[in-house]
């Protein structure tokens, strides 16, 4: 006769174990309207950082401006365009997203009139292979970056991928001026209703940016390298280098604000000028509802 001790564990070992949540880093490239960059910048450090690190699944939020230093010599590759990078570290993609939906253009997460729209790119992003998870490949380190993006011919993204973190992200680090870096592929989940431009994105740290870029410039002149990859779509490759504008910021700062620090907050939300509201901006973000 079975016992009720036995009927229990053998229950508990058949049940349903929940996937563990899906980790990605959000890439987001921002663009503001022109002459409105100091109230978009207030806007964007001061209270959409911290509403978005008040969501759940957040983890951690930098912001960067491109740098002034860019390729030179291969001048025809830097992008994007737009001159703002956020990068966003999230812990529970699902759970972010969901946030995302419910309170995004209301008063939970307003969106500043100041921001154009119709310019934002906004896709998680989550590490193309290995068995970190994004944010602990990520691994910010408060600094310079560069950012690498690409999409890759059909049918060859493990080939790909392959060559890149094989062979040629060791290549990558021996650069003057390289510290770390990870390639990342689009997420299967998605907050916009559209498809990412980008398949692919390469995040690396870089220490000095003018050294780091000089060398990167000198680099892309031999053969072998993103420059004359094979395996990329051709026109699809861009590399900007992005200097930070905030440290990094994380989600319990943002809920365990010093009475100061909320003071100053509650004041630029006092302050905040027109919004956009989702009515507003049927062909900006396409957010899924």
């Amino acid at each position: 006769m079975t016992s009720e001790k036995e009927v229990l564990a053998e229950t508990v070992q058949k049940a349903p174990t929940k996937a563990s949540p899906l980790a990605s880093i959000f890439i987001v490239m921002t663009e503001a309207v022109e002459g409105q960059e100091d109230e978009f910048n207030d806007w964007y450090t001061n209270i959409h950082c911290h509403d978005t690190m008040r969501f759940k699944g957040s983890v951690a939020v930098q912001r960067w401006k491109l740098s002034r230093w860019q390729l030179r010599y291969n001048e025809r590759l830097v992008g994007p365009e737009q001159p703002w990078l956020c990068i966003y570290e999230v812990g529970d993609t699902q759970e972010n997203i969901d946030v995302h939906v419910r309170d995004t253009f209301t008063d939970r997460l307003p969106i500043t009139s100041t921001q154009r729209i119709d310019k934002a790119e906004d896709f998680y992003y989550v590490p193309a292979a290995g068995t970190k998870n994004a944010v602990e490949a990520y691994n910010s380190r408060d600094g310079h970056v560069l950012l690498m993006r690409m999409n890759v011919k059909a049918g060859k993204d493990q080939e790909f991928v392959r060559w890149f973190r094989e062979q040629y992200t060791p290549r990558l680090l021996k650069l003057t001026g390289f510290i770390d870096g990870e390639l990342y592929r689009a997420a299967d989940i998605q907050l916009i209703d559209a498809i990412p431009r980008y398949q692919y994105s390469a995040v690396f740290h870089v220490a000095d940016p003018m050294v780091a870029v000089e060398s990167l410039d000198s680099h892309l002149a031999q053969s072998g390298t993103l420059a004359d990859c094979a395996l990329i779509e051709p026109g699809s490759l861009g590399i900007a280098c992005y200097s930070p504008i905030t440290n990094r910021f994380t989600a319990e700062q943002a809920n365990n604000l010093p009475p100061v620090q909320r003071e100053l907050e509650d004041r630029f939300r006092a302050n905040m000028g027109d919004r956009v509201h989702l009515s507003e901006s049927p062909d900006g973000l396409k957010i899924k509802r």
